[in-house]
């Protein structure tokens, strides 16, 4: 009867210790029954072998025990004054070329409008006739080329409208 008690009370405190390492594995295999996309379904894959593996070592007693780390201990510091900073000629230096990133110019709303409004823009939209390769242009070459073909279209516009 004692031999069963100290078996069973040796395999229940094993079980205590990875416990730890179980919750881990169920969380990650929580994680993995929710909607992700292909990269992160990947990235959890890797992960759930992982803990399975850290588990399993655990639960065989294959697993070597983490050893505790000492805590440092704080010193006790009292600030009484800020620590003064010296600016040097390098400091300077670099302060005068970074500016800081303006988003826009002035505090003004953003509007963007068509250039053509109401009935100008319908005609407009009936004259123009953009080239096929200006769908997708494929070059900046392509590109530029569509741009000055609409500008020369639009000046044409301009002149019959």
């Amino acid at each position: 009867m004692l031999m069963i008690l100290l078996g069973s009370f040796s395999a229940i405190a094993g079980k205590k210790h990875c416990q730890a390492y179980r919750s881990k594995l169920d969380n990650i295999q929580n994680q993995q029954r929710q909607a992700s996309s292909n990269k992160r379904s990947q990235s959890l894959s890797n992960k759930e072998a992982k803990a399975r593996d850290t588990w399993w070592r655990c639960e065989t007693g294959k697993l070597k025990p983490k050893l505790k780390k000492k805590k440092k201990k704080k010193s006790k510091k009292k600030y009484t004054s800020k620590k003064k900073y010296h600016k040097t000629s390098t400091d300077l230096v670099v302060q005068k070329s970074i500016k800081p990133l303006v988003p826009f110019a002035s505090n003004n709303p953003v509007v963007v409008r068509s250039i053509y409004q109401d009935e100008k823009l319908q005609a407009w939209l009936l004259f123009y006739k953009p080239a096929k390769m200006c769908a997708r242009p494929k070059s900046t070459q392509q590109f530029a080329a569509c741009v000055e073909d609409k500008r020369s279209q639009q000046t044409k516009f301009e002149q019959s409208y």
